[in-house]
Parts: structure tokens; C-alpha cells; sequence
């Protein structure tokens, strides 16, 4: 989607320091963080939003999931974490993505 942030980021046109990226996902600090660690999960292909998912994009939703297991143990946050996904009006970015939060 040429449009979309999160795809630009992914195509490194718009600069972001990754915490992690592959081909699949990347991950960054969220500009607005609401807890000491809020970090984005956006798979590199553009899925819309979670209702949008279907039997092709599975792969990426089980490699976000492994990302995400590793992050939380990389940042020490096995004790208190958050990982949220928002869908309708609360997905600002029509793109899929899950945030990370941890104290």
C-alpha cells in the first residue's frame, strides 16, 4: 500500500531506528510510548488490520509471536507486560501491528 506508514518504514523510507527487523518483522519504539518499554510488531507485508488476516498471512502472525517472546525476555519484562492489538477506530494505522508495553 503506498500510503501506509507502517509500509514505509518497513521499506526504510521513513527513518526509524529498529530494536529488531528481519524480512518478515520489524520493531521500533513507539513515538507516543505509554509505558517505560512501547515497542511496534509490524509484519513486512502489509496486512490491514486483524480482521484482514487470513491462511496466507499465518506465517507472520507465528514469527511476530517468536519476536515477541524473545523482546519480552530481552527486556526483562517476563513479570509485566502488555501486548495489545487494536482493530476499527482504535487502529490509528491501517496496517497490523501489535504493541508491547512493559514497566
Amino acid at each position: 500500500m503506498e500510503e501506509c506508514l507502517f509500509c514505509k518504514i518497513v521499506k526504510k523510507e521513513v527513518p526509524v531506528e529498529f530494536v529488531y527487523e528481519d524480512s518478515d518483522v520489524v520493531v521500533f519504539r513507539d513515538i507516543n510510548p505509554k509505558a517505560r518499554v512501547h515497542l511496534l510488531i509490524v509484519p513486512a507485508p502489509h496486512i490491514e488490520s486483524f480482521l484482514a488476516i487470513d491462511s496466507k498471512q499465518l506465517s507472520s502472525l507465528t514469527k511476530m509471536t517468536k519476536v515477541v517472546q524473545r523482546l519480552i525476555e530481552g527486556q526483562k519484562l517476563e513479570e509485566s507486560y502488555q501486548l495489545i492489538f487494536n482493530g476499527g477506530r482504535r487502529q490509528h494505522v491501517p496496517h497490523l501491528h501489535w504493541h508491547l508495553l512493559g514497566d
